[in-house]
């Protein structure tokens, strides 16, 4: 308990995050077992686009990303938000840590949607973890490199073998969605870049006017 409220006092929105995966999977774990399949994973959440499209059940953007189809599975994830979202959460702001964790949220869903909508992109899968938001805080840390090299680019070209591994393995085994990892990095860095774009311009135009 002492080590969880540690963790709370520093990154209170990692430990709520990851809190609720813990939770999610009790109760999954309390009805199912301790792995479930694809059918029941449905039945909490997890995301389908035809369940979206055609029952209008719009929720499964954002709750599929709570869902984990077993033990090893919640572990890696929890233990991989641990480490980088604790890190991530103490540089950025909470209100923009909020944000970027919904964005690669639903763009770990959301953009897979929107290609089925175009092409039926992935109409027979079902998905879900916290992983497509794991790839968003990667994407979030590249915004960070990028705009402020001089801090944060070494520490990126430390992780990037790490990165490259992680996505292919995500191409290569099929139970895993590289269309998740791959738009929920997208949508980290796009949405950490636009926020501290702004907040740069912003940092400008107040230092022009005092």
């Amino acid at each position: 308990m002492d080590t969880i409220n540690k963790y709370y006092k520093k990154s209170p929105i990692t430990t709520i995050t990851i809190g609720i995966c813990v939770i999610v999977y009790l109760i999954t774990l309390m009805f199912y077992g301790i792995e479930m399949n694809a059918y029941e994973a449905l039945n909490f959440g997890a995301y389908n686009p035809m369940y979206v499209s055609y029952n209008h059940e719009y929720y499964r953007l954002l709750t599929a990303n709570f869902i984990h189809f077993g033990i090893l599975h919640l572990v890696v994830n929890c233990y991989s938000l641990l480490g980088l979202g604790t890190f991530l959460e103490t540089i950025l702001s909470k209100k923009k840590y909020i944000i970027v964790l919904i964005v690669s949220g639903l763009a770990t869903t959301g953009l897979p949607y929107l290609l089925f909508l175009f092409n039926g992109f992935e109409a027979n899968t079902v998905s879900g973890g916290i992983s497509g938001v794991i790839f968003g805080l990667i994407g979030a840390l590249g915004a960070l490199a990028l705009l402020y090299k001089d801090i944060f680019l070494r520490i990126f070209k430390q992780l990037l073998p790490n990165i490259l591994v992680m996505l292919v393995i995500s191409f290569t085994i099929p139970s895993i969605s590289w269309s998740g990892h791959v738009f929920g990095m997208i949508g980290g860095f796009v949405s950490t870049y636009i926020i501290l774009y702004i907040n740069i311009n912003k940092s400008k135009r107040d230092h022009l006017v005092h």
